[in-house]
């Protein structure tokens, strides 16, 4: 599979939410693998019908990010947000989630 990803994405677990229809307040539980300031990898517990724009909130915090559908496989889907986030350092490197990430190693804090 062909690499395109504009940014390192840091590996990760957590957990998060997404609004799968925009006028619904309903939300689905998600977790993401993997962050960058431009985009995530989020894995569903089964198969989602996932649109191709949504809201995805982030544990602790809720801060809703609208995400763009990329591609999806499986209970699976690669987004990238429609605005970069400025803090993905600061969520990444809180001490409970530091750890490495396969490609740079340790992530280390800001």
């Amino acid at each position: 599979m062909d690499e395109h990803r504009h940014a390192v994405r840091a590996s990760t677990h957590l957990s998060g939410r997404v609004a799968l229809d925009g006028a619904s307040a309903e939300t689905t539980p998600c977790l993401v693998r993997n962050l960058s300031p431009i985009g995530a990898r989020v894995a569903f517990c089964s198969e989602v019908e996932v649109p191709d724009s949504f809201d995805l909130f982030l544990d602790p915090g809720e801060t809703a990010y609208r995400a763009h559908t990329i591609w999806s496989s499986g209970n699976e889907v690669g987004v990238l947000f429609r605005e970069a986030r400025e803090n993905a350092p600061e969520v990444l490197c809180d001490d409970a989630l530091c750890g490495e990430d396969s490609a740079t190693g340790p992530i280390p804090k800001p």
